[in-house]
């Protein structure tokens, strides 16, 4: 039996820990992103998917999944698909308008434009392989969104969401929780660090449960309450709104060296 997959077609999309509306949202689908549905539960309100860009795996109900033939999914799969870099970018799909995030994805959706929609979607979108910009001013886009767990979009986002977001807008793949992108690239001093480089920090109990991009010298971008710029120094970030260190530095990561000067 061949697998089923999905295609989001919201803004943004719940994924939910547990087959129930109560439970935690753990991550977010964006517009345009692929999923693999690996099963069904008992009542067919709920199916647990996978998500094609990181694996994680969530579920989402069944009146929200958006069935895609297994070739439309195969040739996702192997194509690069363009990125919207507008902070909000607005499309018009049945006489409706869906109002995308920054960082969603734009699958096969110039076939379907007229002239005047495709230039106006090649004038907000790129190939993270041809993205030219530095992950710094990606990362600005997001400044003032306000925290939310499990978030990935410019409407709410969480620590982890806003690096794998900015750096996916560059052709860098990260998983989806702070731990797993704390294993990635290679570690660097504090004195070494430069802007885009990741810091990681961890609570008392050495457990990495948090992640910020470096954006200048002593300085942070990261999500806590909202998508702030704070100071980093080599013990951890200091907010001055709350005059106090907030969290503990583990470690900085190097993901390339493609945006050092």
């Amino acid at each position: 039996m061949k697998p089923t997959f999905g295609l989001c077609i919201y803004s943004t999309l719940a994924v939910r820990g547990k087959a129930a509306h109560a439970s935690e949202m753990i991550s977010q689908l964006l517009y345009g992103e692929a999923y693999q549905v690996l099963s069904v539960n008992r009542s067919k309100e709920w199916m647990k998917i996978k998500m094609l860009k990181d694996g994680y795996e969530g579920y989402i109900t069944t009146g929200q999944h958006s069935d895609i033939a297994p070739e439309y999914a195969d040739r996702y799969i192997k194509t690069e698909h363009p990125l919207v870099t507008r902070p909000i970018y607005p499309i018009f799909d049945n006489q409706k308008t869906i109002h995308l995030s920054v960082g969603s994805t734009l699958p096969f959706h110039y076939e379907k434009c007229d002239n005047m929609q495709l230039k106006y979607a090649q004038l907000h979108s790129v190939l993270p392989s041809n993205n030219e910009d530095n992950p710094i001013d990606t990362a600005n886009k997001y400044l003032g969104v306000p925290y939310l767990w499990g978030g990935r979009s410019i409407f709410g986002i969480d620590c982890s969401g806003l690096a794998q977001t900015v750096m996916a807008a560059h052709g860098i793949q990260l998983p989806r929780d702070a731990y797993q992108q704390a294993e990635i690239g290679k570690k660097i001093t504090f004195s070494m660090s430069k802007p885009g480089d990741l810091a990681f920090f961890n609570n008392d109990k050495g457990r990495i449960t948090h992640v910020g991009i470096i954006s200048d010298k002593g300085k942070i971008i990261h999500a806590s309450h909202y998508v702030r710029e704070d100071i980093l120094t080599k013990d951890g970030i200091f907010s001055n709104q709350e005059g106090k260190q907030t969290h503990q530095l583990s470690h900085i990561q190097r993901l390339t060296t493609k945006f050092l000067k």
